[in-house]
């Protein structure tokens, strides 16, 4: 494609510039193009919105003739779920993206109402709309918070609207900052989400001036380290700086007594002895005899590079080796501890699947469920059960959902709208012959 632009000589600098009025016009198409994307988004926000109006009359009118409160909301919230989980299978996202949108969908059709006009003008973008339904959810009456943040909305790029939100709230709220503050310093965490190449990102959730007291402490000390000659860079300091805090320094745990006359127990050892954890690391056989740099993988996390493999083997004392195919990734064989064939089906199936096997849904907290009824002839055996959450358990079994399941682990999920939603096993296990029990595993010898 051969793309035409005229130019205008700039007498005085002898340069070519593109002409202003041609760049004008192609701004101009920009612009509109970014309000028709508004629009269509604005239109999907109504979709969403009336699937769920529709969602809640049927609720209604399946618990009528009951008489029953709980029960309208339970078929309200297995509707819901039915809608998030179709939602998540058409537009490949996960269930809890998809609930997201339906419940942010929600609110601006009924709460902020001048938001979703704004949107639909083109005036603002869904990343400013996204960002209003955030920072008023713990609002009682969203209203008065939307007008005053609709203005900014229209003169600020997302991150700069965003920061701005926060200030305009503050000066809203009529709620002691104090009292705020004690409830969300209640829900002080750490996180970990696992990165690309082996990394992660470690994300605390903290009082905000000890966050600023520890950046700057770090700051200043990778600043004296770089003048002492250090050649890492500040970026690298601070965070081989965390490390070695956090896994080398101490943690003191104090165990009071009610009784004034006993002693208080007090307990203190470097964090890195407190951090024996029991996992299961996916490596080839060859890499762990260190014949070749193959990665390692633990289920869940991601891969991590074959060197912190091998350490990982020699630090864990409850680590659980699995060997895997070097081409195929698939498991060939594990450590075991036991014969008791059900406690290794249940293994093998955590390992396979790793999460809820519904579509969009990965949840880890699951149940293990026959694919068919146990009770209409469905087999305890590996090709037979896979891991649902508990909403989507309820889902497959009241909700209209038919679930097929293949010798290979993959699942078909028929919704009651007719679509069918392919899943797949996180990791390929061979499937053992067809038996009418499972057949016993050899130990590893």
């Amino acid at each position: 494609m051969t793309l035409e632009v005229s130019f205008d000589i700039d007498a005085e600098n002898s340069a070519p510039v593109a002409s202003e009025t041609w760049l004008a016009s192609e701004l101009e198409k920009v612009a509109e193009g970014r309000r028709e994307i508004a629009w269509i988004e604005a239109r999907e926000v109504r979709m969403l919105a009336a699937m769920l109006l529709e969602a809640e009359g049927s609720a209604g009118e399946d618990a009528l003739d009951a008489g029953d409160p709980a029960e309208v909301t339970r078929r309200h919230d297995l509707n819901v779920r039915s809608i998030a989980t179709e939602l998540a299978g058409t537009l490949q996202i996960s269930v809890q993206t998809a609930e997201q949108r339906l419940g942010e969908a929600w609110t601006l059709s009924n709460e902020l109402f001048d938001t979703l006009t704004s949107l639909e003008a083109g005036e603002i973008t869904r990343g400013h709309a996204h960002e209003i339904v955030i920072e008023t959810a713990h609002l009682h009456d969203r209203r008065e918070a939307e007008q005053a943040l609709l203005p900014w909305a229209k003169r600020l790029g997302v991150p700069r609207f965003r920061h701005k939100a926060k200030q305009v709230l503050e000066s809203l709220e009529k709620e002691p900052l104090a009292k705020r503050h004690e409830r969300a310093l209640a829900k002080r965490r750490i996180d970990v989400t696992p990165a690309r190449d082996g990394m992660a990102h470690l994300e605390a959730y903290l009082d905000l001036t000890d966050a600023v007291r520890i950046k700057a402490g770090l700051e200043n000390a990778a600043q004296e380290a770089r003048e002492a000659g250090d050649a890492r860079t500040s970026a690298q300091l601070e965070a081989d700086f965390v490390v070695e805090l956090l896994l080398d320094g101490q943690i003191t745990i104090v165990t009071p007594s009610t009784d004034p006359d006993d002693v208080t127990v007090t307990r203190t050892a470097p964090v890195k002895q407190r951090a024996a954890v029991t996992v299961d690391v996916l490596i080839p056989a060859e890499t762990l005899a260190g014949r070749n740099d193959h990665a390692g993988t633990i289920p869940g996390v991601g891969a991590i590079d074959p060197v912190k493999a091998r350490e990982l083997v020699a630090l864990a004392p409850s680590l659980r080796r699995i060997l895997t195919d070097p081409i195929t990734g698939a498991i060939v064989n594990f450590d075991r501890t036991t014969y008791r064939v059900p406690a290794e089906l249940k293994r093998i199936l955590k390992l396979r699947d790793q999460h809820c096997r519904a579509p969009g849904c990965s949840r880890k907290n699951c149940e293990i469920d026959h694919t068919q009824a146990y009770a209409r002839g469905g087999r305890t055996n590996q090709t037979s059960l896979a891991h649902l959450c508990a909403n989507h358990h309820h889902l497959k079994h009241e909700a209209g959902w038919n679930l097929t399941q293949y010798l290979d682990g993959v699942l078909d999920w028929r919704a009651p709208s007719g679509r069918v939603y392919r899943t797949y096993p996180e990791i390929p296990v061979p499937a053992p012959p067809l038996a009418d029990e499972p057949a016993p595993f050899d130990r590893i010898g």
